[in-house]
């Protein structure tokens, strides 16, 4: 070791430019490094998450996060159940032991949520897609010169994501940024009242417009064809024609 270091002091700008060099190729294999390169070694974990927009964090704890964790009990293999109660959202985190596989764990989850009791408004938990391995691949959508965050956010969710979804192994992709196309309607309260209606009646009707019918069948001979009503809004004009 004495020698080393007097190797070392005596040859100090060869040590610097080994320095240099190490630190050079440390950021290039750093810049090159694929995110969470290794699966987590962690035992499976499956994640409940329910939503009841409109009900406080204290509204969400009492009748959606405590009935799962009750529900969760007797689960064999279990290590831990955490849980987080928010506005209008509940996260429940069971832990496993290394017994069973993340699809074991799973399968054991959802077996349970179908015994599940009726939750207020009909609110239904919903198991995360999250997976052991996590996190894999990130990338930027870039379109040609006069796309919009719209067509972005469009070609994402109806191309994009159903692809990569498709191919084997991957659980789930989740997007982030852009705008969704919306119609919005501005409603004139004064000019409901003058006409005798309300606001759940205009609701009612855009609703009941905005719908695919299906009917019977007419036999023309050795054809058949299908009888069906169209009624999905596609344009900001049907939505006007709309009858209250």
């Amino acid at each position: 070791m004495s020698r080393l270091v007097a190797f070392a002091l005596h040859h100090r700008g060869l040590m610097v430019i080994l320095l240099l060099a190490l630190l050079g190729a440390g950021g290039f294999a750093f810049s090159r490094l694929n995110i969470e390169a290794y699966p987590d070694p962690v035992p499976p974990m499956v994640e409940v998450v329910t939503q009841l927009p409109g009900f406080s964090a204290e509204e969400m704890e009492r009748n959606v996060t405590v009935p799962v964790e009750v529900q969760m009990s007797g689960v064999p293999h279990v290590a831990s159940v955490r849980s987080v109660s928010l506005f209008g959202l509940s996260d429940v985190k069971i832990q496993f032991t290394y017994d069973f596989t993340h699809e074991e764990a799973q399968q054991q989850i959802i077996n349970r949520l179908s015994q599940l009791g009726g939750l207020p408004n009909g609110a239904q938990p919903q198991v995360s897609p999250t997976s052991p391995i996590g996190e894999i691949y990130r990338y930027r959508l870039i379109g040609p010169p006069g796309y919009s965050l719209t067509e972005l956010k469009t070609l994402q969710d109806w191309v994009l994501q159903r692809r990569f979804k498709a191919v084997p192994g991957v659980i789930d992709v989740t997007g982030w940024g852009g705008k969704t196309k919306t119609y919005d309607v501005v409603v004139d309260n004064d000019r409901l009242l003058a006409q005798g209606l309300n606001l759940q009646q205009v609701l009612d009707a855009l609703a009941k417009s905005n719908v695919n019918v299906g009917g019977q069948t007419v036999d023309f001979g050795p054809q058949t064809a299908i009888v069906r009503g169209v009624g999905l809004i596609q344009t900001p004009e049907q939505i006007r024609k709309v009858m209250i």
